[in-house]
């Protein structure tokens, strides 16, 4: 299995935010540069705090996703609408878990969930965009510019209709390999109007692929060729997995044991400054 995966470093902006500097360094890890027509985009993220004071996250993944992440085009031609983004951000903090303090110096990663970047123009061929952290009172950390092309796949194969039946008897979606060039990736496609596809893991490119139920309704083993996967239906996430098909698993596992090095080795500084 060819692997065009690639780690985007993004070096954000330096905002003034209440008298101190707060800027960030976010490690975007997209796992292919292309998508497919009504696909969101498949990715994760790490971020490092590199200004002096605090900077404030949602400690609820789901949260940070709703209230503070953001995919924003580029270029600007019009004002992002940071009025809705303050309502939803004011929504995030009434009703989510709060925040915590992201500490100069430290890197925080949110495990176990899979973002998705919308773009907000979903008929671009070349789709130019940052991924952005909100910070409340309309101030913002900026990635560097991302691009991702949106492509004809070669071919598109069913493989199976699941749903939860546990939650909702009537949200069924297909289960789908798609190929495009040297690579295929299994997707989970929405049945209703909008067709919208989410991407879940790489497959080989000449296994026979097959979709069975697990052990409760929220759950699905995947068979590609013999290798198995446990995939959940309701996270949209590969639970278990061999690393060439679990790269969301693989690359927050990794990237997890780097930033806990990075931070015991900046508080240990801190302490010692302190002495």
């Amino acid at each position: 299995m060819r692997n065009y995966s690639k780690t985007v470093v993004m070096l954000a902006s330096i905002t003034p935010l209440l008298f101190a500097e707060s800027n960030a360094l976010i490690e975007v890890k997209l796992f292919k540069p292309w998508v497919v027509k009504e696909e969101n985009m498949f990715g994760t993220l790490a971020i490092k705090n590199t200004g002096t004071d605090p900077i404030f996250l949602a400690k609820d993944a789901f949260d940070f996703d709703v209230g503070q992440l953001v995919t924003r085009s580029l270029p600007r031609n019009t004002p992002y609408e940071e009025s809705k983004q303050e309502k939803e951000y004011l929504m995030m903090m009434r009703d989510g878990d709060g925040l915590f303090g992201l500490p100069a110096g430290e890197t925080y990663l949110y495990e176990g969930y899979k973002f998705y970047f919308v773009y907000p123009d979903p008929s671009a061929t070349e789709m130019r965009f940052t991924i952005s952290i909100y910070l409340g009172k309309d101030l913002w950390l900026d990635s560097e510019p991302l691009t991702v092309n949106r492509v004809i796949p070669d071919s598109e194969e069913y493989l199976a209709t699941i749903n939860n039946k546990k939650v909702n008897t009537s949200d069924m979606y297909k289960m789908v390999a798609v190929t495009y060039k040297n690579e295929r990736w299994l997707y989970k496609k929405s049945t209703r109007a909008n067709n919208l596809y989410f991407p879940i893991c790489p497959l080989s490119l000449t296994n026979k692929i097959r979709v069975e139920p697990h052990d409760n309704e929220n759950l699905f083993k995947i068979w590609d060729g013999d290798n198995p996967m446990i995939y959940h239906l309701t996270k949209s996430i590969l639970t278990e997995g061999p690393d060439e098909n679990n790269v969301l698993g693989k690359w927050t596992r990794e990237r997890k044991q780097r930033a806990e090095a990075d931070n015991a080795e900046v508080r240990r500084k801190k302490a010692e400054g302190e002495k």
